[in-house]
């Protein structure tokens, strides 16, 4: 099994998947925050795709257009930077995203999907990947979309099983991965499929599994932000030996060794935001969106985190999270 953290959009940077890397073991490939391939690359995506600020860490950049030149055109100046594959969004549900064709706009209009992924594919010298939802109002298109997919040898497909219209509400869609997973597990395709979706603990993981037990890889964002420990506990609980990381992390079943691991995760994420914006306020400001997700690992953490999140000061701020870390146990072993 190898297991992907997502990206998300302001978050996923090169200072959090280092502190990932360095602080836990499980994660063997990472993707950026998607790069508008219709832009030069401006200094912040120079210095988050940058070989010196990855080490250790593979890295797959992802792009997001509708148009295949712009996406050849970036692939060709990512290869200066050693970069050999790119992922295509066709994911994301947001709003101004997909009222461009965009994202998960884009599987509205199969028609101008497979035209944007043939003319990809005409002139590709380097593997492509997909990050696809299963539809965009609904999912009455999914299997026409699923054809189209299979016209093109994508070195790797990761379906999240929502329409854009479900943003990540609601269950899964399950039945409609059941439909990749006969595509590309159960029969033979060279095509690598991923799953993405509300694996949030072990449980769900293994619940996961049991449906699929072919499935050999899957992608986790919101999950993985909430407990950075997750992919190592899945590692550990399976006897995977990872790649990424694997040095780094701490003991099975040590709340304490956990506990040490979060906080020098928080440490290194906060001193690294200290490095690039404009001060410790401003990186103070950016941590409390990291922390929107990192409570949830806290237990009875509720109040303090809604403490830190309105904490206007950095001297106030340290206070709250040294208590969270010193007065509140993890919850993360179920």
């Amino acid at each position: 099994m190898e297991i992907y953290l997502a990206p998300l959009e302001g978050v996923t940077g090169h200072i959090v998947r280092n502190a990932f890397a360095h602080n836990f073991r499980g994660i063997d490939k990472y993707y950026t925050p998607f790069i508008p391939a219709a832009k030069r690359m401006n200094q912040k995506i120079l210095r988050d795709i940058a070989p010196e600020n990855n080490a250790g860490i593979r890295l797959i950049p992802q792009l997001m257009s509708n148009r295949a030149q712009e996406v050849l055109d970036m692939a060709h100046q990512l290869q200066e930077y050693g970069y050999r594959e790119v992922n295509l969004n066709l994911g994301c549900p947001s709003g101004t995203v997909v009222s461009k064709h965009r994202g998960s706009g884009l599987l509205a209009y199969p028609d101008e999907l497979d035209a944007f992924l043939y003319g990809i594919f005409e002139k590709a010298d380097f593997p492509v990947s997909v990050k696809t939802r299963v539809g965009f109002s609904g999912d009455f298109d999914w299997e026409n979309i699923l054809e189209i997919y299979g016209k093109y040898p994508l070195c790797e497909l990761t379906v999240h099983p929502r329409v854009r219209a479900d943003f990540y509400k609601g269950t899964p869609r399950l039945e409609d991965f059941d439909l990749a997973y006969e595509r590309y597990c159960e029969a033979d395709s060279s095509t690598r499929l991923c799953y993405n979706g509300d694996i949030t603990d072990v449980e769900s993981y293994d619940a996961l599994m049991a449906r699929y037990p072919k499935l050999q890889r899957v992608m986790i964002g919101r999950g993985l932000l909430a407990n950075p420990a997750l992919a190592q506990m899945i590692a550990d609980k399976t006897g995977k030996s990872a790649s990424a990381g694997s040095d780094a992390g701490a003991s099975p079943d040590s709340l304490d060794s956990y506990r040490s691991a979060f906080r020098a995760f928080h440490d290194e994420i906060f001193d690294g935001f200290c490095n690039i914006f404009s001060g410790e306020k401003d990186a103070m400001f950016h941590m409390k969106e990291i922390w929107g997700y990192l409570i949830a690992s806290f237990a009875d953490g509720e109040k303090l985190g809604k403490k830190i999140r309105k904490a206007q000061s950095v001297q106030e701020y340290r206070v709250y999270v040294n208590e969270l870390f010193e007065h509140h146990e993890l919850n993360i072993m179920g």
